[in-house]
Formats: C-alpha cells, structure tokens, sequence
C-alpha cells in the first residue's frame, strides 16, 4: 500500500515530549531521536534552528509548523516544561476538558486549520486515563521551479502489485538532476525557491522499493540524494510521473520501540516525571498518531503531517480488596439506639 512518513514532523513532535521525560526514558528517547549522545537543551536548540531554517512564506513556497499542547482539566503541568515547549517550539498549552463530547472536535480543528485542510481528524475519542496531547503539525506548498505543461498529461498504465491501472502521467523533455546509482535510477526536481526539491526513485529491474530501500544506509542515500539536487542539471530526460494524491495514517508505537525507546511506552517503567508539576511517576505514551497527505499536480506539490503524542497516567489503585468467601459475621442494627436487631456468623452460604 501506500506509505509517506514525515520524519521531520515525528522528530519534532518527540523533541517536545522528551522535554518532559527524565532518567532512562530521556536517555533513551534522545538516542532515537539524534543516535548518539546529546542533551535535551541541545535537541531544542537544534529543533528551533531547524523550525527557523524551514519556515518559508513566499509567493511560490509556504511551509509552516505549528506545535500544540493540550491537558486535561485538573491535571497540573510541570511549568519548566511548559516553558521550554513555548521558548524553543513557539508550543501554546491549553487546558481542556476532556470529559466533553466536543473535547476531540476543538483538538481537530485546531489541526484541521493548521494544515489548512490536508487533515482533518486525529482524535476520535479521549480514553479517560488520557492527560495531555503533544501535536505538530508541517505544512509544505510549492511550485515547481519548472512546471509541468497540462496539455502533455495524458492517462498511461501503472502495475500496481494487484494489477495495472489507468493514471494521469505528467510529461516533460528537459535537462534533469539524474542519477543511476545505488542499483536505481531516479530524478531529483527543484521547487521554486531553491532550497526545497522533490525526488522520485525507481529501483532496478523488478526490485520492489520496500526491498530496495531496506538494503540503503541512510546517510548514504540521502547524501547522495544532496549531491545530485545541489549540481546544475545536465542530463535530458524524457520524464513520465504521475499526477497523484494520497493520504495515509499510522500508528508510530511498534516502529519507535524497534528503534529503542520502548520505555517511554510502559507504565510501569517510563519516567516522565518533568511532565506535571507533582513530579510524579505513572506517566507514559500510549499512542504515536501520524497522518500525512500529499498532492503533486503540474503546478506543484502541497503536502501535510501531524503528529499526536499521547500522554496517560496509570490508574492509581487504592482500593482495598474485600471478598466474603470465608465464614464471617454479620448483622442488623439499630441507629437510633445502636443495638443489633439480628447477628450471625455465615458459615455456609447454601443455608445448610
């Protein structure tokens, strides 16, 4: 099926979280996120240089990031992380009631407008032992440095694994940023302003892109991906790519724990204490939501994400366990004066 991740907005997302994570959960999460040693304040310096370095609002280019915080009526927030959240993710925090039917509608709207109708709805329903939701959103619209001429976009067959289909395909002759590298061939097509591009990879023969990319080193790929994009284009491709909108949604839970932090999601052991201002343990992520959607058309590409992180707290049990499966004694009494009306000892319930 169809699969697009957006990293950037899951990172971001993360990063807000672990401001809130102590002992082995921080340590844990933050080697996710950078894969070596760093600390906390060095993620939120690099997160907001980021933000800064990606925000654009141009004619051709829009890209946009919004971060968000929302906890549960009653539930008191450590203000340091809170702060933190606000200096370096520009992240309001607002108090809710999440015993509301209405609570998932205001969330969703406020996700809604963030990218500008790319998606619509992540929260179905609050689970009561739910305290606080940590969302980013990415937003990205650009033209093409180079439109695509409608006139040449014309129906062509995909091979999809169920069969092929009949496509909208994109055409253009021109000179193109190509490789043939990596047991793959494929294009890298710059936007408007320059810093952002689009690439499209079709692997050799009948290799499966799955199969292929899990044989790629990332830093190798993705540099060799920089290098290509960064070169003045000189080879002439007669290029077909199809016209396409899709969308797509995960649950991030399973891919996070392969990678390490699977303490962040046990309640018995996650430690994000820095969260709410009792320092109290039993908090933990029960849920990584990820929605994105994407349309590339001949004037361009709008694409969207957003990421909720999912904090609950484990239901504190103080209730005593009492069960008569025992002979025990018992009575009827009197208020007004205090004495029993009746006592007895029950020793075999089937009246024997």
């Amino acid at each position: 099926g169809n699969v697009m991740i957006s990293p950037a907005s899951v990172f971001l997302a993360l990063a807000m979280t672990v401001n809130g994570a102590d002992t082995g959960t921080r340590d844990a999460m933050l080697q996710v996120l950078a894969g070596q040693d760093i600390t906390v304040d060095e993620i939120n310096q690099l997160s907001r240089d980021w933000m800064a370095l990606l925000e654009k609002s141009e004619e051709k280019t829009q890209v946009n990031i919004a971060n968000s915080i929302w906890f549960r009526d009653g539930f008191v927030p450590w203000q340091p992380f809170l702060q933190s959240n606000a200096d370096y993710y520009n992240a309001g925090a607002r108090s809710l009631d999440f015993a509301d039917p209405g609570a998932p509608a205001v969330i969703n709207g406020w996700i809604k407008d963030a990218t500008f109708g790319l998606i619509e709805k992540m929260i179905e329903k609050i689970e009561p032992s739910t305290v606080m939701f940590l969302i980013n959103t990415l937003y990205f619209k650009a033209d093409w440095k180079t439109p695509f001429i409608k006139e040449k976009t014309y129906q062509q067959s995909f091979s999809t694994p169920d069969g092929s289909v009949e496509v909208d395909f994109m055409h253009t002759t021109a000179l193109m940023n190509y490789f043939t590298d990596l047991a793959a061939r494929g294009v890298a097509l710059p936007y408007a302003n320059g810093q952002f591009v689009y690439f499209a990879i079709l692997p050799d023969g009948n290799v499966d892109p799955r199969t292929w990319l899990s044989g790629q080193d990332p830093a190798t790929l993705f540099g060799r991906l920089g290098a290509l994009a960064a070169q003045d284009a000189q080879t002439a491709v007669a290029l077909a790519l199809p016209r396409y909108e899709v969308k797509y949604d995960d649950s991030l839970v399973n891919e996070l724990t392969a990678m390490g932090m699977g303490i962040a999601f046990n309640g018995g052991l996650a430690d994000f204490s820095r969260l709410e201002e009792s320092r109290s343990k039993g908090l933990y992520i029960s849920e990584v939501k990820h929605k994105t959607a994407i349309r590339v058309d001949e004037k361009g590409t709008e694409a969207a994400a957003a990421t909720v992180v999912v904090i609950d707290k484990n239901a504190v049990n103080s209730e005593e366990e009492l069960i008569f499966d025992r002979p025990f004694l018992y009575g009827i009494m009197d208020m007004e004066t205090l004495l029993p009306l009746f006592v007895g000892i029950l020793e075999n319930p089937t009246g024997n």
